[in-house]
């Protein structure tokens, strides 16, 4: 059986993963109203909606298991299997977020800037 310690941290993972990615998908947005919307950048933000609403439904569906599905759920994959997952996502998210607020930024300060 998986101890609490090690789902309460996939919970914890899944929740950050969440915000990041919300954060991406405001940052995405701000970016359009600076730059105006076009079709190659719109299907680029609604591929993070998508990515987002995804790990919603994953993490409501998780939420909604029962503690020995879960359970028997991490033990096949294996829990170092799901940490380094999670681990990797995590970094992929991080790097995304600062990618897409450090765009932001820049396109607000250009925006800002005397012709």
């Amino acid at each position: 059986m998986v101890d609490t310690v090690v789902i309460s941290t996939l919970y914890f993972i899944s929740v950050f993963q969440l915000i990041l990615q919300a954060g991406v998908v405001f940052y995405a947005y701000r970016v359009t109203k600076l730059t105006g919307s076009f079709r190659a950048w719109t299907l680029i933000i609604a591929a993070f909606t998508l990515l987002t609403v995804r790990n919603v439904v994953s993490l409501v569906l998780s939420l909604s298991l029962p503690a020995d599905q879960l359970g028997a759920l991490i033990d096949s994959v294996g829990v170092v299997t799901l940490i380094l997952s999670s681990v990797v996502n995590i970094a992929a998210g991080v790097a995304l977020f600062l990618g897409m607020f450090g765009l932001a930024k820049r396109f607000e300060n250009q925006s800002k800037a005397p012709p």
